[in-house]
């Protein structure tokens, strides 16, 4: 929610701009500190807009992606002239383990 100006901005002069939103739903780092520190979180779920729609509202294309296809839409916003906005939607686990101990 922090680049809404900046997609009339974008829109207006025509840049060459593509905003990769990962909509986790709320506040997903505050999400899993209190998770990790507390047991649980609380206030962490916002309502949020559907960001294609309100990308296509200041007139920049918009598609809601997956993790299988993120690469095709990706690159296919990035190929197109003008501002874009690709969303996927996910869960994020800030804190999981990115490697296993070996033995």
């Amino acid at each position: 929610m922090y680049s809404i100006a900046e997609l009339a901005t974008a829109r207006q002069y025509g840049l060459n701009v593509t905003w990769l939103i990962v909509d986790d739903g709320g506040y997903g780092i505050l999400r899993e500190y209190m998770s990790d520190a507390f047991g649980e979180a609380t206030g962490t779920e916002l309502a949020r807009p559907d960001f294609v729609a309100l990308a296509e509202s200041f007139g920049v294309p918009g598609v809601r992606t997956t993790p299988e296809t993120l690469r095709d839409d990706l690159a296919k916003a990035l190929a197109q002239p003008g501002p874009s906005v690709v969303v996927l939607p996910a869960v994020l686990r800030m804190f999981a383990p990115t490697h296993l101990a070996g033995g």
